[in-house]
């Protein structure tokens, strides 16, 4: 068609033309603050010219369709770093959680209560018989394991916490792969190959930027304009328009185990297999980071038991012990106390080995008697050794499959022990001071708690079997373990160790903290990216308004020019 009608015909093409740009124009203004929303553009193409005498002659635009301004490029790159700095936002904050703990800038830290406790002895041993003093020392160690026990107690609860918080995590991670296989359903239906659902893609790839702050996560477009979602080892997520859930259970080992649901009841544990997003994070910092924090504070709580039940089971008190009972205790009465499964600190007697009981009558009158103790004694053995001892009878005390040893002395004497090369003494827990075996267990003994002349600030001379009230020699020995360094704890004193403890809950903070800030530079580098490509700029939105407002002016002239050039032509006939 040409002539007069043609010219009106392209203009109507026209005016169709602009207002669709100036609708499109006006959905991008109204969506600038929408999150996920790609700017769009209305695609014009110059219609297919016709053939005239004189040449082609163009027969105006027309619209080829709507395009999404999107770099799929970019926006793998952006879910990629959002993934990385969820996983490490969320150990910051787990790790934050963890390291007031032990804030050591407070008063009541463990560095000042170690300080203090160390003090009690020295106190003690400048003053022997002081009630006080032994009152402030009881009070000092009380206080001391409440602290290990506070501490011990509050990394279980943020264990805990963790595993609450990994049911809804897991719970939207299924949703999202849902939606998105869904989103995968509704695009295939709309689309065409010249027309894409724009808002639709949107909204997956929204979709999609949200799952990866959960879970690590690799995607790909199908031919058919689909997304197939993985995780980061392959596992299959979303395909097509089919999800796969994800659960967990805790392990009898007490782990986090990440279970897979695929097609068919499939299952498949992919805990090893993920890598990234708020999940990832909250396994490791529960299975890996507070377990080692749990284990090192442990070592610290047994090394400070056995150092000081050591030193205080071959000591003694203002008086010589009537009786007592071990601690600790074993399941078999005939197996080797030697390393003893059931004992708590069994793997460190040492044997051969052997320490001395001394024995007072009334008269004051001793006798000591060595017990040897070899790697096949057991409890048993233990307790006939000591029956052979004049003034003294040793018995089993059994509650359900608990055996400990008593030792009680015969009417009008006491009793004491010096000189444990075989630790046996600290290993059952005989005449100590410190009961438990862990953080979370540790305790001060009850019968010093009940009878504070009971603790040893002395020790019974091995040739006399003199024990004068105002020796002090145990104190001065208890006091010393402050500077010792000790082997279990990698040769450190215990302070030293503490400060180990406490710098390396610092450091994973500090370290996910850097990373953190690593990955939110890179988000926010590749989100402007996305945005220089698919954000909305007001202001060039408000000069294509005004362009196609223009055109579509000019187009609306074109028709008045053209039915003025009709009239025209109609009045000629006329």
């Amino acid at each position: 068609m040409s002539g007069i009608l043609g010219l009106m015909d392209i203009a109507k093409r026209a005016l169709a033309a602009n207002q669709l740009g100036v609708e499109v124009t006006g959905n991008n203004i109204a969506n600038v603050n929408t999150p996920g929303y790609s700017r769009q553009r209305a695609i014009f193409e110059t219609s297919q010219a016709l053939p005239m005498p004189y040449g082609p002659l163009g027969y105006g635009v027309r619209v080829s369709g709507i395009e999404r301004a999107f770099d799929p490029l970019v926006a793998a790159r952006l879910d990629q770093n959002t993934s990385s700095l969820a996983d490490y936002k969320s150990r910051k904050a787990d790790l934050d959680q963890i390291a007031s703990l032990f804030n050591e800038t407070q008063d009541g830290g463990l560095s000042q209560l170690f300080a203090e406790f160390w003090d009690a002895w020295n106190d003690l041993a400048d003053n022997p018989t002081g009630a006080g003093e032994r009152q402030t020392l009881l009070g000092q160690a009380q206080t001391l394991a409440d602290a290990f026990s506070f501490r011990a107690d509050q990394l279980v609860q943020a264990r805990s916490d963790i595993t609450q918080r990994l049911g809804p995590v897991i719970a939207e991670i299924n949703a999202h792969a849902a939606r998105i296989a869904q989103l995968n359903g509704e695009i295939q239906a709309i689309e065409t190959p010249e027309h894409h659902a724009n808002d639709l893609r949107d909204e997956r790839q929204s979709e999609l930027n949200q799952l990866s702050a959960l879970i690590g996560i690799r995607y790909y477009t199908t031919g058919n304009g689909t997304i197939n979602v993985t995780l980061a080892n392959g596992t299959s997520l979303v395909q097509s328009m089919d999800s796969y859930s994800l659960r967990y259970e805790i392990t009898p080992s007490d782990t986090v185990s990440v279970i897979w649901q695929g097609p068919g009841g499939t299952e498949e544990d992919v805990t090893s297999g993920l890598d990234g997003g708020e999940l990832s994070a909250h396994i490791a910092v529960r299975d890996t980071l507070i377990p080692q924090f749990q284990e090192d504070l442990d070592a610290l709580a047994q090394e400070l038991i056995a150092g000081v039940n050591a030193l205080h089971s071959q000591g003694v008190g203002l008086d010589l012990l009537s009786t007592t009972t071990s601690s600790y205790f074993v399941s078999s009465t005939a197996a080797a106390l030697q390393n003893n499964p059931s004992l708590a600190f069994g793997d460190r007697i040492v044997a051969p080995g052997q320490f001395t009981v001394h024995v007072e009558d009334g008269s004051g009158g001793t006798t000591a008697t060595v017990i040897n103790i070899t790697s096949a004694t057991s409890l048993a053995d233990l307790a006939t050794a000591l029956n052979a001892v004049a003034g003294i009878s040793a018995t089993i005390v059994t509650n359900g499959s608990e055996n400990r040893l008593q030792i009680t002395a015969d009417s009008g004497y006491s009793f004491g022990f010096s000189e444990d090369t075989s630790n046996v003494l600290m290993a059952l827990g005989v005449n100590t001071f410190f009961t438990g075996d862990n953080a979370w267990s540790l305790g001060v003994n009850d019968a010093l708690v009940n009878n504070s002349d009971l603790i040893a600030a002395g020790r019974i001379d091995t040739l006399t079997g003199a024990h004068p009230p105002g020796d002090n020699r145990n104190a001065l020995a208890l006091a010393d373990l402050e500077n010792q360094a000790v082997t279990g704890l990698g040769g450190l004193t215990f302070e030293n160790a503490y400060r180990r403890l406490v710098t390396d809950i610092g450091l994973e903070a500090e370290q996910a903290g850097n990373q953190q800030n690593f990955y939110q530079g890179l988000v926010d580098q590749f989100t402007q990216l996305r945005d220089s490509v698919s954000g909305v700029s007001l202001d060039d939105e408000f000069t294509n308004l005004i362009k196609f407002q223009r055109a579509y002016q000019a187009a609306a002239q074109m028709i008045t020019a053209a039915d003025e050039m009709l009239q025209a032509l109609l009045a000629i006939k006329k």
